[in-house]
This record gives structure tokens, sequence and C-alpha cells, in this order.
């Protein structure tokens, strides 16, 4: 079967109708994903300044924050000291008038605290004397940066009643003073940093 001349004519022209709408639909297609790559381009380039500029600011941060953690570890003695606790916790005292009665210290022992471990040493300090100057002492002890790695655990304040007449017989001014004096036990903490 032979095709006329129009037939071939309104062939081709359909053939080539199809053949340009679907180069047309091509070429949009392709200009809509330009358009979408030149907007997430666009974001992204409008982004990375700001994501530059964070992961600096986290940077800083880090760099602020190692800085401070040394800085707190470099504040705690490697162990805690026993002797040189014992003489300043005399050298105080006597600075407050006050008289220390008993001292008593327990071996360090390691606790951590999430990564960190720390030598950990109790003390429990007696004093005797007025309360004005136990509780100064204890105020020195709280804000003396020697003690800045310390902790008053438990403060026990303890006015006795004056004595009687009776309860006095046979005892000197001085017996009779010391007796009625108050009195204070003072539970410290010391840390000490142990590292890494």
């Amino acid at each position: 079967m032979k095709l006329s001349r129009t037939a071939w004519l309104i062939l081709g022209i359909g053939i080539f109708a199809i053949a340009i709408g679907v180069l047309g639909w091509v070429c949009l297609q392709q200009v809509h994903e330009r358009q979408q790559l030149d907007n997430s381009l666009s974001l992204a380039q409008a982004t990375l300044p700001k994501v530059i500029s964070e992961r600096a600011d986290l940077e800083s941060a880090l760099a602020q924050a190692t800085s401070l953690l040394n800085a707190a570890r470099s504040g705690f003695p490697d162990s805690v000291d026993s002797i040189r606790v014992d003489e300043k916790l005399f050298d105080i005292a006597k600075s407050c008038g006050l008289k220390i009665t008993k001292l008593t210290t327990s071996e360090p022992s390691d606790e951590e605290v999430e990564t960190v471990t720390y030598s950990v040493a109790s003390f429990v300090v007696d004093v005797k004397g007025e309360v004005a100057d136990i509780l100064d002492f204890i105020n020195t002890i709280a804000t003396d940066e020697y003690f800045t790695n310390t902790t008053v655990e438990l403060v026990n304040i303890v006015v006795p009643e004056p004595l009687t007449e009776k309860e006095k017989r046979g005892l000197t001014e001085a017996e009779i003073a010391d007796r009625e004096k108050p009195s204070a036990t003072i539970d410290l903490i010391i840390y000490g940093y142990q590292g890494e």
C-alpha cells in the first residue's frame, strides 16, 4: 500500500510535532531542574557563612570550656596533704581565738564523679571558744583561698548551760570557764584531682 504525498506530509508533520513536543517537554524539565538546583545552591551559599560562623562559635566555646576545665583542675591539688591542712586549721583557729581540742583525719580515698576521679579526705575538727569566734572560723574556712576545694559538710555547735553552784564546787575559775565555753564539731571534706 502506497501512501500519497499528502499522507506522507501529514505523517511527517505529525512526527515532527511529536518530536518538537518531546524536546520541549525535556527542555522544560531541564529548566525546572536547573531552577531547583540554582535555588538549592543559593540556599547553600546563603547558609554557608552562618554554618562557618556557628562552627567558629562552637570551636571558641569548646576552647573556652577546655580552658575553664583546665583552670578548675589546676585549682585542685594532686592529693590532699593532711599535714598542711592540719597546720592551716590550727592557724585559722588561733587567729579566731579558738582552741582545737580534737582533730581527726581519714585516709584519702578515691571518688569518681561522672568521668573524673578525685582524692577525697575528711577532717573532723572539734573547737572550743565563743560562738562568734566559731562562726568566724567556719566563715574563714569557707572563704579562704586554700580551702576552695573544701566542703563544710556538718557543723554542730554546743552551748552549755551555766554550771550550778554545786557543780562549781572544787573547780578552779579556769576549769569553770572551760566547762561553760561553747564548742563545735565541724566535718570537712577536701577534694584533690587525680587526673586522667
